[in-house]
């Protein structure tokens, strides 16, 4: 094992040290499948290294894959079979179009590509310092009830900075009109487990949250699609629709929408909360990138104060995406049922992300991390304006804030046509369809401004337009 050369100067511990080295001797085929490792006595020896170490380093490579215990006989090489893959970008991308295809290339974008259409943060601007911070916090504080489960309303002392949270946007709320969830997907899908039964009727945002059709879909609720302005949405259609229909519920995103950017007028949101009342349809107002936004500009929920609307929030978008903490704010009978509700289909969240989405709030280190932030996506919004317009783009609307921009090209009559070229590219944008229910097709895709500033982007529109 001449080849392994271990350093404590380095950043990785010798355990890492160690797994690295062999898997990129086995996948450079320098070490050949079948070969009998040395022991882990022999290697400690060699490497002037403990056996604990080796033993640990051996046992990640055998859960990795790259080798293999055989009872007393010791470790041999095992090389992982690489799985290759000759379709080009545009086919491989062009599997399962669906409502599922944006969140598939979000989450599984195994290939490397600059995926652009993504809600993910680049990772140099993720805030590792804060994270590192608050999970040492919980760690220093963990104790036994650390083993047991949650309250299934939530951890309790987040709920409550929450309701002060609430009370700077004016939403004024009591410790039982709030339940904490796994992500406001959770909150989304519990709410349309309590609110509806297959064949309801229910009115969306068009263009909308692709997620949230997957799952009405899943469910047997029946959209009707309401167009989304650059005030809001269409109220006039809100009304029609209502008429004719008789809704049960309304799903939209009144600030920072996705994947337009745009944010409700104040008048509009007013009318639309009349037509709630009017036709009887509660709303549920999804604000997951809150956070994002630094003008103070009244939700839905701030003028109902929590009567007929369902306030989702969330944490994954400015602090974790892994931490998956989401909460509803709603009245209080209805947080009960969906506490219940919570109960059956999860038992409770996780009290571990709870705490630290605690102590990451309390700490300071959140707010300076949230200005931050903002202040980076001002800069990109305007750095990818100012790439797009000279080249002919058509913006729907100018965001107040947050990371996404809704953009059409007039030589292109369908999305689709960009996508394909992107593809070819190595870029992965979505089409603009992903965000209609119907699939409709459509001139105008999402963009994340935080590559707006990537040479590759830059290029490939200037070649295409």
């Amino acid at each position: 094992m001449a080849l392994i050369q271990l350093s404590r100067a380095s950043k990785l511990s010798l355990v890492e040290q160690i797994v690295e080295q062999l898997k990129n001797l086995i996948d450079k085929g320098s070490l050949r499948s079948g070969t009998k490792m040395t022991s882990i006595r022999l290697f400690a020896h060699q490497h002037l290294t403990s056996v604990h170490t080796v033993a640990e380093a051996f046992e990640r490579l055998v859960a990795l894959g790259y080798l293999e215990s055989r009872p007393r006989s010791g470790f041999f090489i095992k090389r992982p079979r690489p799985i290759t893959d000759k379709r080009n970008p545009t086919e491989k991308f062009a599997k399962a179009f669906d409502h599922l295809w944006q969140l598939r290339s979000h989450l599984m974008n195994e290939d490397g590509l600059l995926n652009v259409t993504s809600g993910k943060l680049p990772k140099e601007w993720m805030d590792t310092d804060m994270i590192k911070v608050s999970l040492k916090s919980v760690a220093s504080k963990v104790d036994s009830a650390m083993m047991q489960y949650g309250d299934p309303y939530g951890y309790l002392p987040l709920r409550t900075l929450l309701q002060s949270k609430l009370a700077d946007l004016g939403i004024y709320s009591q410790p039982d009109q709030m339940l904490l969830t796994q992500g406001a997907s959770q909150a989304m899908d519990l709410i349309i487990r309590y609110l509806l039964r297959h064949g309801d009727k229910v009115l969306i945002d068009d263009p909308g949250y692709f997620n949230l059709f997957s799952n009405l879909q899943m469910q047997g609720i029946e959209p009707l699609p309401v167009r989304r302005n650059h005030d809001g949405p269409d109220l006039d259609m809100v009304e029609k629709l209502a008429q004719e229909h008789r809704p049960s519920v309304m799903f939209t995103q009144s600030v920072l929408h996705t994947p337009t950017g745009s944010t409700i007028s104040p008048g509009n949101a007013y009318r639309l909360l009349r037509l709630s009342e009017q036709y009887d349809f509660r709303i549920v107002e999804n604000d997951a990138y809150a956070d994002m936004l630094s003008e103070q500009v009244p939700r839905l929920a701030t003028l109902d104060q929590l009567s007929r609307v369902f306030y989702v929030g969330s944490f994954s978008k400015t602090l974790s995406v892994s931490a998956r903490v989401g909460y509803v704010a709603a009245p209080a009978n209805s947080i009960k049922d969906l506490a219940n509700m919570k109960m059956i289909t999860s038992i409770t969240s996780s009290q571990l992300s709870e705490k630290f989405v605690f102590h990451a709030l309390t700490e300071g280190q959140y707010r300076r991390s949230v200005e931050r932030l903002r202040l980076r996506l001002a800069g990109s919004m305007t750095e990818t304006e100012d790439m797009l317009r000279p080249l002919g783009f058509h913006l729907f609307c100018r965001p107040l804030g947050g990371k996404f921009i809704w953009v059409r090209h007039p030589n292109f009559e369908s999305s689709s046509d960009i996508w394909k070229l992107a593809a070819n590219a190595g870029i992965v944008i979505a089409p603009g369809k992903v965000f209609r229910y119907g699939m409709q097709d459509t001139p105008w895709f999402r963009l994340n401004v935080c590559y707006g500033g990537e040479p590759a982007l830059a290029n490939l529109f200037k070649s295409i337009c």
